[in-house]
């Protein structure tokens, strides 16, 4: 479970400087989408994240996933009751080709990170 919180960070924080480079103010942030990665995610894609890197239906759908997890804390916190968590290699692989196509489009490219896998195009 923490490796889920922390890649939700990762997501998160990805798209906040997507979102900020792309001029979406901090105040505009914290009050539209907190930590909520379905909000900063389709806020990304009206801004241009697409231009940058696909994100496919199963991707979009293991971010949702784990939105439901990660906004409401479930992830950092002792939760009881039953859970469902998002397939951990889609949520992988989205997390990395955003961190890698956000930060070179930002301006910091991340260092000592595996590559980015491309989309399985079959």
């Amino acid at each position: 479970i923490p490796v889920m919180f922390l890649v939700g960070q990762a997501i998160e924080l990805s798209l906040k400087a997507f979102l900020l480079h792309r001029g979406v103010t901090l105040r505009q942030l914290r009050k539209s989408h907190g930590h909520q990665l379905r909000s900063a995610l389709k806020k990304a894609k009206e801004l241009g994240l697409s231009s940058l890197t696909q994100i496919t239906d199963e991707e979009q759908s293991v971010i949702e996933l784990l939105d439901d997890l990660y906004a409401s804390k479930q992830l950092q916190y002792i939760v009881t009751g039953e859970k469902v968590f998002p397939v951990f290699g889609s949520l992988e692989r989205v997390a990395l080709r955003l961190i890698h196509a956000i930060g070179h489009e930002v301006g910091f490219p991340p260092r000592n990170l595996p590559d980015a896998p491309l989309i399985n195009q079959s």
